[in-house]
């Protein structure tokens, strides 16, 4: 879990538990039900001028952007809780631009670092 969804979590159960063991609670104190979460999303993606999206298409995006930016395979495998990297492979990799073609830009990039720092050659 990321340290800032930590942090959230945290914060909201702080505010909850002492009323409830669930973290998210509606009015009356009782867990949240899909419904309601659902309304809620559909209204913040309306006030953010987003076109409307199922609430899951947020895995999608997490694993897209964290694979985008050079995270690890098995890190990304677990925090989405798949059983192996097959489906990380299989749903994810032609949505993530730098994974679309081999320029070997990236060990490029570590190669020229080390050298300059006096590593091996």
């Amino acid at each position: 879990m990321l340290p800032m969804v930590y942090d959230a979590l945290k914060e909201q159960a702080r505010r909850t538990r002492l009323r409830s063991k669930y973290v998210f609670l509606n009015e009356h104190d009782k867990p949240i039900e899909i419904e309601t979460l659902r309304n809620a999303w559909s209204k913040a993606l309306k006030a953010a001028g987003l076109e409307y999206r199922p609430i899951i298409q947020t895995r999608h995006t997490f694993a897209t952007m964290m694979k985008s930016a050079g995270e690890n395979l098995g890190w990304v495998q677990r925090m989405l809780g798949h059983s192996s990297l097959k489906m990380i492979t299989d749903k994810y990799f032609s949505y993530i631009p730098n994974m679309t073609h081999n320029d070997g830009s990236k060990f490029l990039s570590e190669y020229e670092l080390k050298t300059k720092k006096g590593g091996p050659k």
